[in-house]
């Protein structure tokens, strides 16, 4: 897929991919998600899911009429820089 419309035709493919990331800014993340499965995909969606509870409720509503799976991501959390940042703020003689 390549193109202006790559990411607006990945989400409407068919047959090629069964799930897809979703890493984009909060506030564009339900339009996509919903897209996504509308176009029967499962989706990971980078937190933070959503910019409101009522926009989450939505997606997961979307996700059970289409059978699909809607999970939130954690990637963050399991970056290398993460790990330094918490050992770096952890070190008393720099933050007492």
């Amino acid at each position: 897929f390549t193109g202006r419309n790559a990411y607006q035709d990945l989400v409407a493919s068919s047959g090629l991919v069964d799930a897809l990331y979703i890493p984009l800014p909060t506030t564009l993340k339900k339009e996509w998600t919903i897209r996504a499965l509308r176009s029967n995909k499962h989706v990971l969606v980078e937190k933070p899911v959503a910019p409101s509870a009522t926009d989450y409720q939505e997606m997961i509503e979307e996700a059970k009429l289409a059978n699909r799976y809607l999970m939130d991501g954690t990637m963050f959390c399991h970056h290398p820089r993460t790990e330094r940042l918490l050992a770096h703020i952890s070190d008393e003689k720099k933050f007492g």
